[in-house]
């Protein structure tokens, strides 16, 4: 009788103190960096906002070995994954401004 109190009791602990799962609501954040290095000529940036909801939106560009910009907007929502939109600025000069 007492092992089976006892078991019992050891199982009903276990249940009470497992882990608890973390909150599932998204926490609203913001973040941006930029690197210029005209000597180099090195230009890279981001931006990015995540909101209550849990969708994402942002932008990353690069200026590319060619002197064009490439930008890559993006958004996650919900399910739907990485969406992004691509595109290419000829002749950029990002290091005016």
């Amino acid at each position: 009788m007492w092992k089976v109190l006892f078991t019992l009791c050891a199982f009903v602990t276990l249940v009470i103190s497992r882990p608890q799962g973390p909150d599932e609501r998204p926490e609203p954040y913001e973040y941006q960096y930029e690197v210029k290095d005209p000597e180099q000529n090195l230009f890279f940036d981001k931006n990015e906002i995540g909101d209550a909801t849990g969708k994402v939106t942002g932008q990353y560009s690069v200026l590319l070995p060619d002197g064009r910009l490439m930008t890559v907007a993006y958004s996650v929502e919900g399910e739907s994954g990485f969406v992004p939109k691509i595109s290419f600025q000829e002749n950029a000069n990002p290091f005016s401004g």
